[in-house]
């Protein structure tokens, strides 16, 4: 009981920081996540019609959370950017963990407000060392099949478009037999002839590569730690269970995205077609390409069966 009073404390709390942030000039959304060799990729969003109005945005680092503005003067500002940008790529020249906070500049100067996993990162990043760190890592003979092909992975699932409509012929009236001229009847040799009633069932699933090397923390740490248990060992009824209570908290938008296409492939491979539908509709803005293909078979697999 003790516990559950704490959770909704804890959630009205973050809540209200949310809210109060939405309408102050406060970066939001901050995620923070590996990129190549010495790379580490930060970004926000922007809120609408703050008071007063931002003119621009400063990032601070270091290799401790930040959580007061006695240890955020004392920290230097390494960009310095216009009001329009959402995203910062760091170079460091080390393997620390860092700690990132985005303040919003304004013409009364900086809004000097730290909201955690708002605008300053609670999770400690260090940057990849290269592709064969020995950090844990989701191989690719984890999801892909044994058999070995010099295509890319999205080539060898050769999808179609949506077919058009297929006409039907509707008898209307049946006592009287419907009767083809010579011509119809030559024509209506060719139709179907190509259709051998193959199912466009994806394979092979679909990992990020932000997924692929496990980071050092935040909310890509624990997606990581879930999809290396479950999904990468096609335990896919565990893996929608997970994924589920994982995207019942409050997540950073990129990671929620991620997060939510991998529920939806859990679902396509566990034959549950229409969860599977909804999720990949979900983010197909998000991942055009990559959502359209699944979605496409969904809708065949929903048909077929």
């Amino acid at each position: 009981m003790k516990l559950k009073k704490l959770l909704i404390a804890l959630t009205a709390v973050f809540t209200a920081y949310f809210t109060f942030a939405q309408s102050r000039p406060v970066a939001l959304d901050i995620n923070v996540v590996p990129k190549e060799t010495s790379k580490i990729k930060i970004t926000w969003k922007i809120p609408e019609n703050s008071e007063p109005a931002i003119t621009g945005f400063l990032i601070c680092r270091d290799t401790k959370q930040i959580t007061s503005y006695e240890q955020l003067s004392s920290l230097g500002v390494i960009a310095q950017l216009a009001s329009d940008i959402t995203e910062y790529t760091d170079f460091v020249e080390d393997f620390r963990e860092y700690f990132y906070c985005v303040i919003a500049n304004t013409d009364n100067g900086p809004y000097m407000i730290l909201l955690p996993s708002i605008n300053t990162s609670v999770g400690g990043i260090r940057a990849r060392k290269n592709m064969n760190v020995e950090n844990e890592v989701i191989t690719p003979s984890e999801t892909a099949s044994s058999k070995k092909t010099s295509k890319p992975v999205d080539v060898s699932e050769r999808m179609r478009d949506i077919p058009l409509p297929t006409p039907g012929l509707v008898d209307t009236n049946k006592n009287q037999a419907v009767k083809l001229g010579p011509k119809a009847m030559n024509a209506s040799k060719t139709l179907g002839k190509n259709y051998v009633g193959k199912k466009n069932k994806i394979t092979k699933m679909h990992i990020f590569e932000e997924d692929l090397v496990c980071p050092e923390g935040g909310d890509d740490y624990f997606l990581f730690k879930i999809l290396k248990a479950t999904f990468a060992k096609k335990d896919f009824k565990a893996s929608i269970k997970e994924l589920n209570d994982f995207l019942s908290v409050r997540r950073s938008e990129s990671t929620s995205k991620r997060a939510t296409f991998y529920l939806a492939q859990s679902y396509y491979f566990s034959k549950d077609y229409q969860n599977a539908l909804f999720n990949f509709l979900t983010v197909s803005e998000e991942y055009p390409k990559l959502s359209k293909k699944w979605i496409d078979s969904s809708l065949d697999m929903i048909e077929i069966n």
